[in-house]
Parts: C-alpha cells; structure tokens; sequence
C-alpha cells in the first residue's frame, strides 16, 4: 500500500520553478509589449469618431465625457423631458421638429403635398382620403389622348339587343298579341317565327319576354337553344329539369309520357321558347311532332314558341300537321332588312353617340347597300362598321401624341381638342368589306332586283351538280367549290364559303333550298326544293340561266 501511493503521487506533475534567467526574459517581453501598444495608440487618439463609440465606450483612448452629441442621440431629460426608458430610440419627435430650422427651399409648400393633421385640429371625417383622389384626379387630368368617341362609337354599334327595335313594328306587335291570347289568358297554342340570320327573331322575343315580366310572372317560361343539344332527343331531358327543377334518370320513351302528364296536369301554363328548332331534325322527325302536339293534348296547359331559318319548316318538314290543321301553329316571317332599313338601324345606334358623328354618311349609305345585296343581315353590318372604326382609331392612335390639356401649369384651363380627328369614310368601308367578302365585292354595285346575282350563281351551281351527279343533296363545300368556277367562268367576283352558307340560308327562307346543318359547316347539306322550271321562273332571267347551264363546270 505505501509503495503504490508513492507511485501515484509521484505521477502528478508539479510546476517547474523559474530561474532568475527565465523571469528576466519575460519581463523584457512584457515591457517591448507595452511599448508597442502605446506607439499604436498615439496616432489613433486624434481619429474622429462615430457618436455610437462616443457615447458606448467611453474608456477608448480616454475621450472626455463632455463632448457633445448630436441632438437625436441627446437623453430628452436634457431637453427638459422625461426620460425614455433605456434601449428605446425615437425616431421623430415633435418638439425637436419644431425648434430645428428649415432652409428656404423646404419652406415652399407642395400643393398636392398632405401636411400632418396637428393635436387638436378637427377635420371632415374622410378630408385625407378626399385629398388624395384629387391628387390622383389631377395627374390623371394632364394628359389626354384623342379617340375617346371611337370607343363610345363601337361601344353602339355593338350586336347586343339594343334598347328599341327598329323596322320591326309588324313583327313584335304580332308576337304581343300571341303572347297576351294565349299566355295571359291561359290558353295553349304554338307560334312558329322564321327568317334568315341577323333579321331580329329572337332578339324581337327577348325584348317582349322582358318587358312582359309582370304579365308572365304567373306562368313557367322554359328557354333552350337547341344549338347547344348533342342530339335531337337531348330536348326532352333539358325541357324536364327546366320545368321539375333537377335531373331525371327516366329513359327516353318513359321520360316523354312523364312529359306529357305534366303538361297535361294541373298547374301554371307553360312558355315553351324552343330556340334554333331546326337542329331538332331526325329520322322520322318524331322530336318535332312530339313537341308540336304537346299544345293540343287534351286539359294541355302548354304554349310553344319556335324560332328557326326555314320559312316551309312546318310545311316541308312536317306534312303530318297539315292533316291535322288544329295541330298547325300560326306562322311569322321575318324578311330581311332593305338597303334603308339597315342604314336607319345604324343611324339610330350612332345618334345615341353624344358629340359629332364618327361615320360619314356614305358610308352608312354605301355599307346598307352591300350588306343587303348579300343577305339582309343586320348584325353583319353592325360588325363591319366597328371594324372600319377600329382601323380608324388605329391609324389616329400612331399619328397622335399626348398633349397636356392644361396651359401655364393651370389645371383649370383646358387646350381644344378636335371631338373626332378623322371620320369614317367610304374607303375604310370598302377596305373591310374587300376582307370579308373579296376584293371585287366591295365595289359590286348593288342590285335592285328581287334576287341577287349571287344567290342566282349559286342556284345555277347547284342545279349543274344535281344535273352531272344526279344527287338531291350536295355538301356545301362541292356546292362552293362548283359556285366559284362559275364565277369564274362568268368573270363575276365570288364569296368566301361561310357567306356561301349565309346565301343559302337567305335562299332557304324563301323555299327554293333545303339545308341539314352539320358540325362543320363544310359538311352542311343542300338540296334544291322547287324544280328547274320554276327556278327561271322565279329569277326572271333566262339569258343569265341559259348561259351557265349550257357553259357547265
């Protein structure tokens, strides 16, 4: 035991006693270090430093206390206030604000500039916000472009169901009367309203639908477009929520006699508006039949209202009802619009322009009379115009500049402006009916016969191909295609296909062509109605006829 505590104690190590040479060696290093940092230090004393150094260490180089500071970093006991609590620092105060001088150029006061509220002052609730939209209604107000009434002008002419309904007297006083025989007085009854596109039929019906709300609060109006159906038997299931409120799962043969029950059932009458009803075409047209002889089922609280293109839909398509005649609905034909319907129309949404008028006069005149060459088609001659104002704004748009409407930096005082820097004029009319029409159609000088050049070629095409092919139903792409090598053979300018289509559904309200819509329009199939004889008849030009059937494709 003692050997092993020996041994133990001897392991731990004890500190070495210094000698007299080793104490003087680090003597002379402590004194060469002490020498080095006061050489340092002395160049470092008269430096200028930062006011947080002054204030935070004050043992650096032995800065006396007394030296100032700058007046943000003075305690506010100094300045007569109450001391903040440590660690906080304000970032304005008032009192210090005051006593500061300010130089000259701050002394002039922005106009636009908000001033603080001071302690005391009242002020109208909502005087800062007030102050702040004239500041913006003033820098908007020092600049101005030209061409504001070329957006209220296509603002006007825009295809949208105006406000009154022009040379169409006839026609709605027509609809009203149904209406108020039938719906008002609760008895069933089917109206039939046919007439090309862009001639007013269901923009008529709407207007009338509106303006009737309180005398058709007590009946239940269901409106579909039929072009929006993925098939003709889609009807039955849209007419069943409209009227029922939610979805039926009944199949078709189950769901039509639901339908007839609830027709024929006690209840409000039903106003049945049936939109486009010619795409309810079927095999059979067993759609159609069934919707024409809902009204006169026995007790039937129902009244239909069907709009579509062909004029002889009823008669053409359904010969089922002229065995029955109390089955036949009454018929309405909307004709389409004449050269001076169509300026009047025009005319009457610009007058709605405050100002001067942004269309020339010959170019109302010139474009009602190109548009009812082709197809009578109000809404197309709405479109044009905004599209010759578009390229007239346009072109002012790159010539002008902005131009301060304020003189000698008065906001009061406003520079004359031109209310229309460049009208509308003929050339920008042709310029667009040369897009949408062709070239040469734009300076065609207009017809004044019952039938237009156009709508005779393309008869004498069709009646070309029904005679080399021996086929009743032609698509309207071979129609088209057949149509412009007779225009070329004639030297007469020819139309693009979608105002092919446009011809022949003007020339289907007249009965002398049949169409069956397709997806594609190219597919959509024509067929003539009335034989060849009756086509020279009915153009009153055999010369014209004569010349292309013997010319042939």
């Amino acid at each position: 035991m003692p050997s092993t505590r020996s041994q133990s104690q001897s392991a731990i190590p004890f500190p070495k006693k210094k000698n007299a040479q080793t104490r003087s060696t680090e003597a002379s290093r402590a004194r060469t270090k002490s020498e080095n940092c006061s050489t340092l230090a002395l160049p470092l004393s008269p430096l200028p430093l930062s006011p947080r150094k002054r204030l935070g260490d004050e043992n650096l180089c032995n800065i006396p206390q007394t030296l100032s500071c700058s007046p943000p970093k003075q305690s506010r006991k100094e300045n007569g206030q109450t001391s903040t609590p440590k660690g906080r620092r304000l970032l304005f105060d008032e009192n210090q604000a005051a006593a500061t001088p300010v130089s000259p150029l701050k002394k002039v006061q922005d106009p636009y500039r908000l001033s603080p509220l001071k302690r005391g002052q009242e002020t109208p609730s909502g005087s800062r916000n007030h102050r702040l939209q004239e500041r913006k209604t003033a820098g908007v107000q020092l600049f101005k472009q030209e061409g504001s009434c070329y957006q209220k002008a296509k603002h006007a002419l825009n295809t949208a169901i105006p406000e009154r309904l022009l040379a169409r007297e006839s026609e709605t006083a027509f609809i009203k009367t149904f209406l108020t025989s039938h719906v008002s007085d609760g008895k069933p009854g089917s109206l039939y309203i046919s007439g090309a596109p862009g001639t007013g039929k269901t923009a008529c019906l709407n207007k009338l639908l509106q303006e009737s709300k309180d005398d058709l609060q007590q009946c239940k109006t269901v409106y579909i477009n039929c072009m929006s159906l993925r098939s003709s038997q889609a009807v039955f299931p849209a007419i069943a929520e409209e009227i029922s409120g939610g979805k039926s799962s009944l199949a078709a043969k189950d769901l039509v006699r639901s339908l007839e029950k609830l027709v024929t059932s006690k209840g409000p009458i039903i106003l049945l508006v049936l939109d486009e009803m010619d795409q309810l075409d079927s095999r059979g047209q067993d759609v159609l039949y069934t919707v024409f002889e809902w009204p006169w089922l026995t007790n039937s609280r129902m009244v239909l209202i069907g709009i579509a293109n062909a004029l002889d839909l009823t008669d053409r398509i359904l010969p089922r009802l002229q065995a029955r005649p109390r089955c036949r609905p009454q018929l309405l034909n909307f004709s389409p619009y004449t050269k001076d319907q169509i300026a009047t129309i025009l005319q009457d949404r610009l007058n709605t322009v405050s100002g001067d008028q942004v269309l020339d006069n010959a170019a109302i005149q010139f474009c009602a009379r190109k548009i009812s060459a082709v197809s009578g088609d109000a809404r197309k001659a709405l479109d044009i115009c905004r599209r010759a104002v578009e390229i007239v704004e346009a072109d002012v748009r790159g010539q002008t500049v902005l131009k301060p409407l304020t003189e000698c930096g008065s906001p009061c005082k406003e520079v004359p402006l031109n209310p229309v820097p460049k009208k509308v004029s003929l050339p920008h009319i042709s310029r667009v009916l040369s897009d949408v029409y062709g070239d040469k159609m734009a300076s065609r000088e207009g017809s004044s016969e019952s039938f237009p050049l156009q709508q005779k070629l393309l008869v004498c095409a069709l009646l070309l191909i029904t005679r080399q092919s021996k086929i009743k139903e032609v698509t309207l792409g071979k129609v088209h295609e057949a149509y412009s090598k007779v225009c070329r053979k004639q030297q007469v300018p020819g139309v693009g296909q979608s105002e092919c289509l446009s011809l022949c559904q003007l020339l289907e309200t007249r009965g002398i062509l049949g169409l069956k819509k397709a997806k594609e329009a190219r597919l959509t199939k024509v067929s003539l109605k009335i034989e060849e004889r009756d086509v020279e008849h009915a153009f009153k030009d055999k010369v014209l006829i004569g010349n292309v059937l013997n010319s042939g494709i």
